[in-house]
């Protein structure tokens, strides 16, 4: 793997990873406080930080180059 591919991967793998953290948040705020609110919250989060990890892997090979 290219050092540019590499770079480009570790955004999105950061991003994702943080979404995952702050699911885990809201799990834990959920089970505190009792209200479904903080896992909803976290849970979009999540789902939107998701979304560069799947663009970057949609993208065309040909085209990272």
């Amino acid at each position: 793997m290219a050092k540019t591919t590499r770079a480009a991967l570790l955004r999105p793998l950061k991003l994702y990873a943080t979404g995952h953290l702050v699911l885990l948040g809201g799990a834990w705020a959920m089970s505190e406080t009792g209200s479904m609110v903080p896992m909803a919250l976290a849970a979009s989060a999540c789902c939107m930080l998701t979304v560069p990890l799947v663009r970057h892997f949609l993208r065309p090979a040909a085209e990272r180059r």
